[in-house]
This record gives C-alpha cells, structure tokens and sequence, in this order.
C-alpha cells in the first residue's frame, strides 16, 4: 500500500467526481454539444449563494484565512477544506473576486503549497467558486505545468475570464496559451482569450504578437458568431488588420477572414459598431475596397459588403480623425459596388438557384437592398414549403397589404400540426389581429412544444374582440391536455382574460 505523500488533499470532498473530471469526459467525448452543455448542467446543480453571506463584509476575509491556514500548514486539514468549501459556496464570485485576490497577494504563504491548493481546488472542487478560487491561486503561483488544467477549464465560460487572467500571469508563454485556448474556445471563451493576446506585449521589451498568431486573427478568429464584434477590435489591432490588407496580393481566405472581422467592426446589431475606435479604419475599409473590386465580385462576397455597408448607410457614423472626405469616399464606392449590375446579376441568378443557401443569401441580399423579393420567396415556399428562412423572410416586416396573400399561402401549405416551421409562421401573426386563425388552431394543437407556446403568445397579442367565438374552448382543451406545467399555467391564466 502506498503512502500519501507530506502535502496531499487527497481527492473530492464528497467522493464523487469533479467539476473538472466532467469537462474531462465531455472533451472526450468530442462533442461541441456536450461542452457547450456543460456549464449549463453545472449551474443548474449548484446551489444558490446566500444572500446574507454574500453580504457580510468579512466574507472575503474568512475565506483568505481558511487558505492562508491550509496552505501555511504542513500537513493540510480537510476539515478546514471543507469549511473553505462551503464559504465559497455561500458567495457570488464577482461580487467578491477582486477583493479576494487583493488579500491573497498581500498573503506570505509559500508559493508551492498555494499553487498545490490551486491544483487541488481546479481539479477537485465540486461547485464553481472553488473552481474559481483554484484558478486564481494558479494566476498567482501556477507554473507552466499548470497550463493544461487552465486551458480544459478556459475553453467553458464560465471558467474562461479567470482561466485566460491565471494564464497571462502564470505562464512563461502566455501569448501561445492565449492562442491555443482562442482556437479550441467557443463564444466567451474565445472573447475571453483573443481580448487578452494583445494585453502580453510590452513594446519596450518584446517586438510584438507573434507573426502565426497575427495571420490567424485576420484569417480566421472571426466564425460568424454572434459574439465577434466583442473581440474584433482587439483583433484588429493585435492582427494589424490595415497592415494585412495594405498587402499586394491577398488569398481568398484571407480576404473572406477581414471581411468577417469588418463585418463584425461595423455590426449595427451587435453590442458595439467598434470600427469608429478602429484608428486604422480607413485604411482598411480602402484595402478591402481594392481587393475586393480587383477580382470578379462573388455572392458571399457581394452579402459581406451589404452587411459592412449597413455602418455606412447611416449618416452620422462616428469616424476616427483622419481625411473628412474618407468616411464618403468609402461610403460612394460601397454604394456602387452592391447596387451595380453585377450585383443585381447575382441576385437575380441567385434567387433562381435550387440550392438552399445559395437562395438563401440572395434573398437576404434583396431584402437588404430594397430589392422585390416576394415573388420568388412565395414560389420557393410552395416548392419547399418546410424552409423556415423562406417564411421568415416573407412574413418578418410584410406590408400590410402583401400579408394577406402570405398567409393564405401559409394556411394552404401548413396543415401539419407538427411542421417545424409552424411557430415561424405562428410567432409572426401578433402584429395581424384576425389573420391566419387556422394556423394558430393547428398550432395550438400540436405535439411540439414551441408551436403551442408560439400559438398562445400570438392569442395574448389579439385584442379580444379579434379572437373567434371558439377560442375559450379551444384553450380549455389545450390547458387540459398540455404536459409542460408553465406552459398549462400560462395558458389557464389567458382563459381567465377571456
């Protein structure tokens, strides 16, 4: 039999596994399912903090003393563990981190045992403020041994803040950490890590980023994702984005890869159109310009230039300082190049293509531009009548006086109380008091779920005297039948309106 060794925690308080043992089996798994899962099923397992611990002012001292008495003993206690535990436990981490990390800096503990209580709390905490706590005495006393668990803790979320701030302070490497963490994260993560590369520069002692981790963030940092406009600014300064596109020749992926980081410097949509802090921003929109007209224009190109276009479509867009006529100029030649006859072309053909996501990006091309779609979306829907962008799209914003015709289409075609794309049409019928009855009657019958729940939200929308005589009934039936509880709930206080 083995002997524990002088400093050992030992494993789990409870014996079960960890929260880093779960996030071990979902990497396993290759799943990007079952990982983006993961913090969801650790949130709803952890228990809420309590509010009066969360108040009480010596909380952060309580739990430096708790690790200040581990990590200063020589042989550590798991009773004093446990007691840490559920001190962590009782907290809102953001409420108290900083706080915390400021009294363990002023802490005289030696750096070994604080960074084998970090391990110890990373791998073997059960609820997430351990897990937390475990990574910030990493940040404080890891080492590059410590880089794996950083980085299988980083690529989830609700790691991913602290687990990029442990790496910067921890690593002898931090820019190549950052970087891999960047490439295997997703959403947060990934914000998380590409916000902080270039916060690993001093220009007074190292030359930079390293020339790999530039091209990636222009070539391919940016997915689509809703969440690139949070990190796009710091690409497109870490990557030198200007500087890429002032290049003589660029590949296509290159140029697709700037296109996306312009797209999500000029998101109107997102949480922040950054490309006015962008002080090279015209000296990139220029070289996207003259790459992009220098070759024959692409659907997906011409899509990209519409969505960037959309910044400057508006006038009164903040504008760094620079030559006051760029900001026009840009904006002219922007104008000419997706409502020139080649791009009208490529709609035109695209919108006449049997592809599914060619049809696609051309009609949300036309819709962009003002285009007449409608006929070619109804003749799409009656052809592929379960595509649920092609009633979106004919039904998000219609006219008063197409709407009819829509959702006659729609009754005609949608007879199936289970059709996937029910609740796309259902959910849109709120602002049309009287139209489509049949659709919402269908819906509300159905065995999914979010067709129900659509059927009913779009009933609330109704003003009464709108509604049919059989409504009441129809809901009674619904409430009686429906398995989900907040879904019958809701229902039965809508027939208490009616």
């Amino acid at each position: 039999m083995s002997r524990r060794q002088p400093w050992d925690l030992g494993g789990t308080l409870s014996g079960r596994p960890s929260l880093y043992d779960d996030t071990l089996a979902d990497e396993h798994r290759h799943s990007a399912e079952a990982a983006a899962a993961l913090p969801r099923r650790i949130l709803r397992k952890s228990p809420q903090p309590s509010r009066r611990a969360n108040r009480a002012k010596d909380a952060g001292t309580r739990i430096t003393a708790a690790i200040s008495r581990i990590a200063g003993s020589t042989a550590p206690d798991r009773r004093v563990l446990a007691v840490l535990d559920r001190q962590l436990r009782r907290l809102v981490w953001r409420d108290h981190s900083d706080a915390l990390a400021s009294a363990l800096a002023h802490l005289t503990l030696p750096a070994g045992r604080m960074r084998l209580l970090g391990r110890w709390l990373a791998r073997h905490g059960e609820h997430p403020n351990a897990v937390r706590a475990g990574i910030l005495l990493l940040g404080m006393a890891g080492t590059d041994d410590d880089r794996d668990i950083l980085l299988t803790l980083g690529v989830h979320w609700i790691f991913s803040a602290e687990a990029c701030d442990a790496l910067v302070r921890s690593q002898s490497n931090p820019q190549d950490a950052l970087f891999t963490l960047a490439r295997r994260g997703e959403g947060w993560a990934r914000v998380d890590a590409i916000g902080r590369l270039g916060k690993t520069t001093d220009p007074g002692i190292d030359p930079g980023i390293d020339p790999d981790i530039k091209e990636w963030l222009i070539r391919a940092a940016c997915t689509g994702d809703v969440l690139d406009s949070y990190f796009a600014l710091a690409a497109a300064h870490s990557g030198d984005l200007a500087g890429v596109l002032a290049r003589a020749a660029l590949d296509e992926e290159m140029l697709d890869g700037a296109g996306r980081l312009l797209e999500a410097l000029t998101d109107i949509e997102g949480p922040c159109a950054a490309l006015s802090s962008y002080r090279h921003a015209q000296a990139a929109m220029d070289g996207y310009l003259r790459h992009t007209t220098a070759r024959a224009l692409t659907l997906p190109r011409l899509f990209q230039l519409i969505l960037i276009n959309r910044y400057f479509d508006r006038p009164g867009r903040p504008w760094p300082e620079g030559d006051p006529d760029g900001y026009h100029r840009i904006r002219s030649r922007l104008a000419q190049l997706i409502r020139g006859t080649a791009a009208q072309a490529l709609i035109r053909d695209g919108l006449a293509d049997t592809g599914t996501a060619t049809f696609h990006q051309a009609a949300w091309a036309a819709r962009h531009l003002g285009l007449p779609v409608r006929p070619a979306l109804l003749e799409r829907a009656r052809s592929t009548p379960g595509d649920a962008t092609v009633w979106f799209l004919l039904l998000d914003g219609c006219p008063e006086e197409e709407i009819a015709e829509v959702v006659a289409t729609a009754e005609r075609l949608l007879q199936d109380a289970d059709a996937p794309v029910l609740d796309t049409v259902v959910s849109r019928l709120d602002g049309h008091p009287g139209l489509g009855w049949q659709l919402i009657r269908t819906a509300l019958g159905s065995r999914r779920e979010r067709n129900r729940r659509m059927a009913l939200r779009t009933i609330r929308a109704w003003p009464r005297e709108s509604l049919p005589a059989e409504t009441p009934d129809l809901l009674r039936a619904a409430c009686e039948a429906e398995p989900v509880a907040d879904l019958g709930k809701a229902m039965h206080q809508e027939l208490r309106r009616l």
